[in-house]
């Protein structure tokens, strides 16, 4: 693509524009680096690329995954916190149920108001004797017989 010359003072200035021109050219019908063929300095750059690109692959991989995790947490905090809390639960409720059957051991054993009972105490001075219960002492100048004290006692107990 030349231009007819016109006039010679214009010739340098039409000169230049042509070395432009094919300057251009060359850098169009230059192939790009990529598709050159590998030189020694250029298969070592490929080769890192690759590795950077591998290593970047792998790092979105583990990415992605940390963020399922990380979505995936409370769930999992949830899981655990119900199994480690669940022997607890039932060793509360066990005892709970060893309380209320031991009140209702101590309701049915206790003596009613007014009953005496004989008490057994093997540490005693007495080498292991039967403790008898203290009676009440009549009042001064007040005899009772066996028998009325102890239809005294009934009415109490009544």
């Amino acid at each position: 693509m030349m231009q007819p010359e016109a006039d010679p003072q214009e010739a340098p200035a039409v000169a230049a524009d042509d070395a432009v021109q094919e300057a251009v050219w060359q850098v169009i019908d230059t192939p790009e680096p990529a598709t050159q063929a590998p030189t020694p300095d250029n298969g070592q750059l490929l080769l890192a690329l690759a590795t950077a690109e591998r290593q970047l692959a792998e790092a979105q991989l583990q990415i992605s995954e940390l963020e399922s995790l990380l979505q995936d947490l409370p769930e999992i905090f949830e899981r655990k916190f119900v199994q480690r809390l669940q022997p607890v639960l039932e060793r509360q409720e066990q005892l709970l149920a060893d309380n209320r059957e031991l009140q209702h051991q101590i309701r049915r054993l206790a003596p009613a108001p007014g009953e005496v009972r004989l008490r057994f105490n093997p540490e005693s001075a007495s080498g292991g004797a039967v403790q008898l219960p203290q009676l009440p002492q009549p009042r001064a100048g007040q005899r009772q017989s066996w028998a009325e004290r102890l239809a005294a006692g009934r009415r109490r107990a009544a």
